[in-house]
């Protein structure tokens, strides 16, 4: 991924991270231990050990979050998903699609919140029961743009609403490129789906290749000006995607992370219900892409890589890049 250099070197000492509560005049840290005292409120200083790992590593990372929702959630593999507020029909579908199967998948879907193609990603997130988050712009009590307080408000059932700002923050044009940083920071790879030449998603896109995080980009009609933003990424190296799994086969992060927390090991094999013991009976020791898995198990594309998931983080099967085999141990 080539976008594009970061502006200093990787080895630069990062400037120190002032640790709470010590660092903030006490009347701000009464009025921030107030919002937190509802049941749904969480702050979550630099140091506090659920502070997501990621986020911790880039090179500016926020001292302080505000959290409504699920802290825990922050810290799983995540994937954003950002582009045009103007977006196309098709471009609404595609994000919907990609969140559903990447949701699916086990990932958590990281977004903006803001109208247009994070708005699809969100809701394509919460209508197949996955786990989203909302980065804002904005203090967490002035929600931006208003029409979206109602999904915020789902998103922070299911998952979490965050910002760097505090809860009563206003909407300054500034504040957005700002938490870009933090919506590539969370995840593993950000997938942009419209974008035009001048596009605030490009601003996450370059965070994201500054940080060392996967970019991918789907591809338009050359007639569509919110296609040239993704075509520009395409060119400067950037994953040209068309399906969920060109995304999979580079992010395997959610397997290793369920291994490093010891929720499945190989040594010990779930039983399998009988949906996934006759998904398995179409795998071989072959490579088996997963549109003949989809013809073959007549499955829903978002159930069936669920289902793909659950084998593999049991051992059964092995991802490949031609698709899905059968684990040799």
């Amino acid at each position: 991924m080539t976008i594009p250099e970061p502006a200093s070197s990787p080895s630069a000492p990062k400037p120190a991270i002032p640790r709470w509560p010590d660092a903030w005049p006490p009347e701000q840290r009464a009025a921030y231990e107030r919002w937190a005292q509802h049941a749904q409120h969480h702050l979550l200083p630099y140091h506090d050990p659920r502070y997501p790992p990621l986020l911790r590593q880039i090179a500016d990372p926020p001292p302080l979050l505000f959290v409504r929702g699920n802290v825990d959630v922050l810290s799983r593999p995540q994937l954003a998903i950002v582009g045009s507020r103007r977006p196309t029909a098709d471009g609404r579908e595609n994000a919907r699609r990609f969140a559903a199967g990447i949701s699916a998948a086990g990932y958590v879907v990281t977004s903006g919140l803001a109208l247009g193609i994070d708005a699809e990603a969100h809701r394509g997130t919460l209508e197949h029961k996955g786990i989203t988050i909302a980065v804002l712009g904005t203090g967490l009590d002035n929600i931006y743009p208003v029409a979206h307080t109602t999904l915020a408000a789902q998103i922070a059932e299911h998952g979490a609403v965050i910002s760097e700002f505090a809860p009563e923050h206003p909407s300054y044009q500034s504040n957005f490129p700002q938490r870009n940083r933090i919506i590539s920071g969370l995840a593993h790879g950000v997938l942009v789906v419209e974008a035009a030449q001048q596009s605030g998603s490009l601003i996450t896109a370059r965070c994201a290749g500054e940080q060392g995080r996967e970019v991918f980009a789907v591809p338009g009609t050359i007639h569509n000006p919110y296609a040239r933003g993704c075509h520009r990424l395409i060119r400067q190296g950037a994953k040209l995607v068309d399906c969920i799994e060109h995304i999979l086969e580079e992010l395997p992060a959610l397997v290793r992370w369920e291994r490093e927390c010891g929720a499945i090991t190989h040594g010990s094999r779930p039983a399998l219900t009988p949906v996934l013991r006759k998904l398995l009976g179409h795998i071989a020791y072959e490579a088996v892409p997963v549109d003949t898995l989809l013809k073959r198990s007549g499955t829903p594309l978002p159930e069936l890589y669920a289902n793909l998931m659950q084998l593999e983080l049991g051992g059964y099967i092995v991802h490949r890049a031609g698709g899905y085999v059968l684990s040799p141990s």
